[in-house]
């Protein structure tokens, strides 16, 4: 058991190093096209405004709190990761050698089922348009974060 919770707790320091990595990278599309330059940050937006009723107003973002919510993220997607791969192990052993190719095609499948396929909620909710530029600038980050995820992870393993 104290093992599995350090290589949850490693892998989750993986992730959010990951995630700086990909915020730092999301970055620039912010400062060329605003929160509409990154779909993720968007959704973060909408998620913590849904959490505190005080933030009315979607339209002006607090960026701090985006970004929290951004690395705590990556944190939980780094665990959850780290949690499937013994799995795919077992059923696809040589995936022990391809862990960064594991690490995109997941966050491949994250960014399509939570901010491809739920952006029509999250602009509903949020009263936002979520941007091509955004989902394009979210789903290249996304490969970055699997990136750098599947170079840290091997060292997560106790």
């Amino acid at each position: 058991m104290a093992m599995i919770l350090v290589d949850l707790i490693l892998s989750g320091l993986a992730g959010l190093i990951a995630a700086a990595v990909m915020t730092a990278f999301e970055y620039p599309f912010y400062r060329k096209w605003g929160m509409g330059g990154v779909a993720e940050w968007q959704v973060n937006w909408v998620m913590m405004s849904a959490l505190n009723k005080k933030w009315k107003d979607l339209k002006k973002p607090i960026l701090s709190w985006t970004i929290a919510s951004h690395l705590s993220h990556g944190i939980i997607a780094a665990a959850a990761l780290r949690l499937i791969l013994p799995v795919l192990f077992v059923w696809i052993p040589f995936t022990r050698e391809l862990i960064i190719l594991d690490a995109v095609v997941f966050t491949i499948i994250l960014w399509f089922l939570f901010t491809f396929s739920g952006r029509r909620i999250y602009e509903r909710v949020g009263r936002i348009k979520v941007t091509e530029t955004g989902l394009l600038g979210a789903l290249l980050s996304g490969i970055v974060f699997g990136i750098v995820l599947g170079l840290l992870l091997p060292f997560t393993f106790y």
